[in-house]
Parts: structure tokens; C-alpha cells; sequence
């Protein structure tokens, strides 16, 4: 199992990072990605029930938000991918914290490639690339929030 960590520290009250941060179509757009919203939430577009679709040049990942708790958390899991991947995904999820003027964001991610043999080998080297790919989401944020 692959796991990943990132986090970034906004200067910020949480509730302007949350609503960055779960505004999935913008969030994750940019950059190479483009994202729709599916099928919005049942009681907020983004929340709890939403499936969005992220783009990229080589993969499209369908993902579901599975938790949302606003300015707390959400998370997701990816119920498809095109092509289709040996991917199984576990969850992801991003957690708020707030303290003396200051967001932290922590995004999680854990999956696996069911390919035997090479699977663990090929997982490494996504979970570095899936790494840079979030942290350069985060830092998005933190510019178009403080530019």
C-alpha cells in the first residue's frame, strides 16, 4: 500500500481555505488538470454524495466524495479511471486545522497497483508523482488566495 502526505500552512482563517480547497471544478483545474462536478452533492455541489471527473493529458480519474465536514474535511475515493488502471484506492482525504491565525491543510492518499511482481515498483514511483501533483495544488491555492 502506497501512502501519501502532503501539507501546507496558509495565513489564513479556515473557512476562505476550505471553500478554495473544495471548490473541486476550480481547485483542480489548471496546471494540466481540468475537473467537472459529475453529479453535484446532496446538500452542498461539492459535499458529500458529488462525483467529479479529473483530467489530465494521460488519465481521467472519476472520484467520489465519500466525507465532507465543512472546514473540517472531506474525502474521496476514485471509482474509475480511463484507460483503465490495476489501481485500487483505498482513500483520500484532506484534513483542516486551524490555530493563532494560521490554516494547515494535510491531504492523505492511500492506494495500490495490482499488477504482480512490478505493482509495488510502478506504485513508488505514482505516489512521488501523485505527491508532486498535490503539493502543486495546494501552492496553487495559497497564491490565488494571497495574490
Amino acid at each position: 500500500m502506497q501512502k501519501i502526505h502532503v501539507s501546507e500552512t496558509y495565513n489564513s482563517e479556515i473557512e476562505p481555505v476550505f471553500n478554495a480547497i473544495s471548490d473541486h471544478a476550480n481547485f483542480l483545474s489548471g496546471g494540466g488538470l481540468s475537473c467537472t462536478i459529475l453529479k453535484p452533492g446532496k446538500i452542498d455541489p461539492n459535499g458529500m454524495g458529488a462525483i467529479r471527473q479529473v483530467v489530465s493529458k494521460s488519465l481521467t480519474l472519476d472520484e467520489e466524495i465519500v466525507e465532507f465536514e465543512k472546514n473540517k474535511c472531506f474525502a474521496y475515493v476514485i471509482i474509475s479511471t480511463k484507460p483503465k488502471k490495476p489501481l485500487f484506492h483505498k482513500k483520500g482525504w484532506l484534513e483542516f486545522h486551524y490555530k493563532d491565525g494560521i490554516t494547515t491543510v494535510d491531504w492523505h492518499s492511500h492506494f495500490s497497483i495490482s499488477i504482480p511482481v512490478v505493482g509495488g515498483l510502478i506504485g513508488w514511483f505514482s505516489k512521488k508523482q501523485m505527491a508532486k501533483v498535490f503539493e502543486n495544488r495546494l501552492k496553487y491555492i495559497k497564491q490565488d488566495l494571497f495574490s
